[in-house]
């Protein structure tokens, strides 16, 4: 009689496990991008600069402008650098991409020079971790927090 429950009752674990997704975490919405992070890393060079995701239009989620912002002792925000930026849709590949690309030195002979080029490991509602992707240089995390207190230009 065991035998014949465990025979019946295989097909349905079968059936629940091949249902699973085998994607344990939430698919990244791209969208949370947009806006104020402060960069936190402990490490990073970049300690408390400020990255100003803009989309390129209203419609418009996965590119835009991003301008970084250095804040002074009194608070004030001090332009840094300004670039272009692209995000992948996660549901076209299952790494999501994000690459920089500073807008100062467009008629460089190298078009690769001023392109970063990140994986994003973690995108909430108010927290970020990008990884560089760059051949040399595939361990690098910059972690953000999410700022919407400051008034930039």
């Amino acid at each position: 009689m065991k035998k014949l429950l465990y025979i019946l009752l295989l097909p349905v674990i079968a059936l629940a496990l091949a249902n699973c997704d085998d994607d344990s975490s939430e698919t990244i919405d791209t969208r949370l991008i947009i806006g104020q992070w402060e960069v936190v890393s402990q490490d990073s060079p970049e300690r408390n600069c400020i990255y100003d995701f803009t989309p390129q239009g209203e419609n418009t989620w996965n590119w835009g402008t991003l301008t970084t912002y250095y804040l002074t002792v009194s608070g004030n925000p001090v332009h840094d650098k300004a670039y272009n930026w692209h995000i992948s849709d996660p549901k076209n590949d299952d790494t999501v991409h994000l690459e920089t690309v500073l807008q100062g030195d467009l008629d460089s002979d190298d078009l690769w020079k001023n392109t970063d080029f990140f994986i994003v490991e973690k995108l909430t509602s108010t927290q970020m971790v990008l990884r560089r992707n760059t051949v040399g240089d595939s361990h690098t995390r910059i972690k953000f927090i999410r700022r919407n207190d400051l008034t930039l230009p």
